[in-house]
Order: structure tokens, then sequence, then C-alpha cells
């Protein structure tokens, strides 16, 4: 039985179904966040050596460094809602009944994963204006500090709807 957020999806649902693609996806985003975090270590630190030990540079490390970081953050948000880890305001939830909290709960989340549509749409619209626009130290696009939004857009949204769906609901946000 497939779950989403520790909550279980009966067998043969589209919510299990979405559950076994999101978990696979989740274990994808989570290595690539790794790497970029760890070239984003790498490359800042060799920067360093290079610069006050060496007295020469890497040209490149700022901008690569910078883009590293832009797509670990990226990737990384879906993660958080996937888990419920992002900060949320519960003065008024705290005080509604547990019933009119869940279905709150899944407004708010058909609500997100359309503000989610709209920002991964942009973002495509923005990527594909700045794709012919290079790096100033290198030789790809400007396009590439955009790509991780469609991405994370398009993966955050998918998560909302596994909370929509009553599925993948956080711990203490029903």
């Amino acid at each position: 039985m497939s779950t989403l957020n520790g909550v279980a999806a009966p067998p043969g649902t589209a919510a299990a179904a979405l559950g076994r693609v999101l978990d696979g996806i989740d274990w994808i985003v989570a290595k690539a966040v790794i790497g970029a975090m760890i070239g984003m270590v790498v490359i800042v630190s060799a920067q360093v050596v290079m610069r006050y030990a060496l007295n020469l540079s890497i040209d490149w490390a700022e901008e690569i460094s910078r883009l590293l970081f832009v797509w670990a953050v990226f990737l990384a948000i879906p993660l958080g809602i996937r888990r419920g880890a992002h900060v949320g305001m519960t003065v008024l939830t705290d005080v509604i009944p547990t019933g009119p909290r869940a279905g709150l709960a899944r407004l708010m989340a058909l609500l997100g994963m359309g503000l989610m549509a709209v920002v991964g749409w942009q973002a495509v619209i923005l990527t594909l204006d700045q794709w012919d626009e290079p790096m100033s130290t290198l030789d790809v696009s400007v396009g590439l500090f955009m790509l991780p939004v469609c991405i994370g857009a398009l993966h955050g949204a998918l998560h909302l709807l596994s909370q929509a769906l009553g599925r993948g609901v956080p711990p203490g946000r029903e």
C-alpha cells in the first residue's frame, strides 16, 4: 500500500498511484538537492583556497555556486510541502473543529496547487524568454536559473494535489 506523508492510500486508487509516483520523484529530487549542495560547497571551498592561498580565481565559481543554490532551494520546496515543514499560521485553524479543519486544509491545498500552477506557467514563459541569453562567465543559458522554478512548481503542485485528495495532509494540518 502506497503512502503519502505517512497516510495510507487504498491500493488501486489514483491517490495510491500518485503516491508511488511522488515517492520516486522525491527520492530523485532529494539526491539532486544533496548533489547541488555538495557541488556548491566544493566549488566555493575551492574558490576560497585558490583566491587566498594561491592568489588565483575560478572565474565561473560564483555563478555556478549561485546556480546550484537556486536549484537546491527550488527543488527542495516540494519536499518541505510533503512533510508540512513550511511555516503555517494556525491561529484560526486551531479553534476550528477537526471535520471542517480537514476540509479547509484540502481547500487550501487546492488553492496552493493553483498558485503553483500560475508560478510554474510564468516561470516557463520567463525561462523561454531568457533561454537565448548566456551567463556572463559560461556559455550556458541564463534560463537555467528559472528552470528549477518550473520543476519545483510542478512537483509542489503534485504534492498539494495529494493533500487535496486527503491522502497527504501532514499530521497536525488536517
